[in-house]
């Protein structure tokens, strides 16, 4: 983004000035003995990482839209430069995400040859035997040069029985050709581990090469570009997603996985097409996923489609009048992404499209209100950034700093007033600082031995709720599936003029194929943003639980009500949250955890094929021999396939339970289980560390209070100095945070 486009006033040089400030209190407090206790040491960790962890987390910023609908075109004209392929029809073939970096580099992350090997044995299985003119090599290796002879004749035998239309195309073909003709293209890149590759410099533009062409894409998990320069923030990453009216559920659910990480949403409508059915269903799915207050609509305008201003702000009435269907009531910017990276990219246009650009301009009444709802865009756009940072900000690591601040505040009082003290309460002092130890040693045994305890007992309440939800079915995800497969319409007539011509294996897989896909959009539809809010609650009752842990397994000797005859009741005896807590967040990016995949989804096994077959041709026979017996009867395969069609919801049905028992399994045993020993780990080394400071404040306290009379004197001028320096920052800071508030 150029700072003309997104003129953020970015805050992180604020708090990268208050943390520097901070750090020299720190440093001052270095220069007396003792006041830099190992409570400090870990705060100064702390605080060191504030503007580092700022930055990581990013603010995600997703552009979508249907295919066609000027998604790459909207992400370079906000970036101002070409970064990402656009052009006609299908471009972006993979998500790709943008973010700052040092200098220009793409990074493709690819998959491993075990989830390449897996993806295409697992659609080989799903066609007839005699469709592929063999039986399917086990275990399949696309390496292997046998192994790929079989897929490439396969996938010409494929396409001959299952030509690939616009309205019907088998994805587990898709996929089976882009294997095939991507292959030659990344065998070099692949390994037998996730890789990647990083283009820089000239090089950059390699990347294109990938996500520009699905059968390179099939074997990128991942791409990001980092780009130098002001041309985007620091804190912002910008996700170039592919279109949503895929056919294929895995693309779509890629697109939503990302959504459900996002900050931000930018949804692009051609003005050439205005609101499609494909756009409708789509914005139902993220209406469901709880998004639509974290969404701004853009109008791509397509100048040399509209006559004049008034056909413009036509489609843009109707589009409003379409959202409103949908409980939808936004404020839609119309405007023309492509005139506008034109117009900032005037010195490097090629010939055809400053033409273009020339012959836009003559419309003037189009290109003004173009121009004010771009900027009225930005304007909202980058207040809606800046607010979002803000939160981020707020809620995290800038109220660390504040409480990092009220323990330092803290602590030069207690010096302070430890400086001040007579004979009688040094002996007072010492004597407290004796069973204080004596408590935190009986303490630190006990932690000790409740910790399995407390751990045990938050793992059994976390498996009850998962019993809960997948054993007794509280959410009714079980029954919806069920009810779904039992109503979902199966539209046997469409496959009535394949018959003549396509074996009955033929028609029994589009039938099945068809019926999968339905099945695959409702599950990620309606069942996972459940199974995710639900994992979501899960997760913060275990920070919960481990911080209340922390809070409890503590004594805090500034603030303990029996040191108070030491520093005269004068400091306030509420024991403010502890500044160490259990950052979940980091762990799970730290273990790469992941929700495991499917929940349900229908299989094509032997058995079920023969199932089919049976009930098929049963149904075929009597149906024949009823027309023979009676000549003025229709003979038809309309009845046959509607019984294969009712069987096929009967095996999937039965496929339901075990399923969801697997992914219960999978779901404690493979993401919680992980998740709580990790934590578990860090956290019985905060508590460890805890306990160190416990055992050296005694000794420190006794050397302070040993400190002859001039000597406390200088040093509590200095305390002073640093309390009043601790003092200006937590002023500077809330007046940081309340110009937050207000914007």
């Amino acid at each position: 983004m150029t700072n003309k486009t997104l003129p953020i006033e970015n805050p992180i040089d604020t708090i990268d000035n208050l943390v520097h400030q901070t750090l020299d209190i720190f440093q001052n407090m270095e220069q007396i003995p003792h006041m830099l206790d190992a409570a400090c040491v870990s705060y100064r960790r702390v605080c060191k990482t504030i503007p580092e962890k700022i930055r990581s987390d990013r603010l995600r910023i997703a552009v979508v839209g249907v295919i066609k609908s000027g998604k790459s075109t909207f992400v370079n004209s906000l970036l101002g430069k070409e970064m990402v392929k656009r052009g006609a029809g299908v471009i972006t073939s993979i998500t790709t995400r943008i973010q700052k970096g040092k200098k220009n580099q793409a990074t493709l992350y690819f998959k491993s040859w075990d989830q390449i090997n897996g993806q295409l044995q697992n659609a080989l299985q799903h066609f007839p035997k005699d469709e592929l003119l063999g039986i399917v090599p086990l275990p399949f290796d696309i390496r292997r040069k046998n192994d790929r002879t079989f897929l490439e004749k396969a996938y010409q035998k494929l396409i001959q029985n299952y030509p690939v239309t616009k309205d019907k195309i088998q994805p587990e073909i898709l996929m089976i050709r882009h294997a095939v003709n991507g292959f030659d293209f990344c065998e070099k890149f692949v390994q037998a581990d996730e890789t990647y590759v990083s283009y820089n410099a000239r090089e950059f533009e390699y990347h294109k090469y990938f996500t520009c062409d699905a059968d390179k894409a099939f074997y990128v998990k991942d791409v990001c570009l980092d780009v130098y320069g002001k041309i985007i923030e620091p804190e912002i990453e910008i996700a170039d997603c592919q279109g949503a009216d895929s056919t294929d559920p895995s693309s779509l659910e890629q697109v939503l996985t990302y959504l459900d990480s996002a900050n931000l949403i930018v949804y692009c409508i051609s003005s050439r097409n205005g609101l499609r059915q494909a756009d409708i269903s789509f914005l139902n799915q993220i209406k469901k996923m709880g998004l639509l207050d974290h969404i701004l609509f853009v109008n791509n305008c397509d100048l040399s489609e509209h006559d004049s201003l008034e056909d413009l702000k036509e489609i843009e009435a109707a589009i409003k009048q379409d959202l409103s269907f949908l409980d939808i009531k936004p404020q839609i910017y119309s405007f023309s992404c492509l005139y506008h990276l034109f117009s900032q990219n005037q010195s490097r246009l090629i010939k055809k499209d400053m033409g273009r650009l020339k012959l836009w301009q003559q419309e003037t009444k189009m290109i003004t209100y173009c121009d004010d709802q771009i900027q009225n865009f930005l304007t909202i756009f980058n207040r809606v950034i800046v607010n979002s940072r803000q939160q981020l900000l707020a809620s995290n690591h800038v109220n660390r700093l504040v409480m990092i601040l009220s323990k330092l505040d803290k602590r030069c009082d207690f010096f302070s007033e430890l400086l001040d003290s007579d004979l009688p309460a040094k002996k007072a002092a010492l004597n407290t600082l004796s069973g204080m130890s004596l408590n935190a040693s009986r303490l630190e045994l006990i932690v000790s031995n409740s910790i399995p305890g407390a751990i045990s007992g938050l793992k059994d309440e976390i498996q009850k709720n998962i019993e809960s939800v997948f054993k007794q079915d509280e959410m009714m995800l079980l029954k919806s599936a069920g009810d779904y497969i039992f109503q979902v319409f199966i539209d046997t007539e469409s496959y009535r003029a394949l018959s003549a011509e396509s074996g009955f294996n033929h028609i029994l897989y589009l039938m099945f194929q068809d019926f999968k896909r339905n099945l695959d959009l409702f599950v990620i539809e309606n069942i996972k943003p459940k199974i995710n809010q639900f994992v979501r609650i899960q997760e913060n009752k275990i920070a919960s639980h481990f911080q209340s842990l922390l809070n409890s397994y503590q004594i805090d000797v500034i603030n303990s009500e029996i040191f108070t005859d030491v520093i005269e009741g004068k400091v306030d005896n509420h024991t403010e949250e502890s500044i160490e807590t259990v950052d979940i967040d980091r762990i799970k990016k730290i273990l790469g955890l992941q929700l495991p995949g499917a929940v349900f989804k229908a299989e094509y096994t032997s058995a079920a094929k023969a199932g089919l077959l049976a009930d098929f041709g049963l149904k075929t026979l009597s149906t024949i021999f009823s027309s023979i017996l009676n000549k003025n009867k229709t003979f038809s395969f309309s009845p046959g396939l509607q019984k294969a069609g009712i069987r096929m919801k009967h095996q999937t049905q039965k496929q339901l339970q075990g399923q969801f028992e697997s992914y219960e399994t999978a779901l404690q045993t493979q993401y919680f289980l992980p998740l709580i020993d990790a934590i578990t780990r860090e956290f019985k080394q905060i508590i460890e560390h805890r306990f160190d400071y416990y055992q050296s404040f005694e000794k420190e306290i006794e050397n302070l209070l040993d400190l002859k009379i001039a000597q406390k004197e200088e040093q509590k001028h200095k305390v002073l100095d640093i309390k009043q320096s601790v003092g200006i920052i937590s002023a500077s800071l809330n007046c940081f945070l309340a110009n937050f508030v207000k914007t």
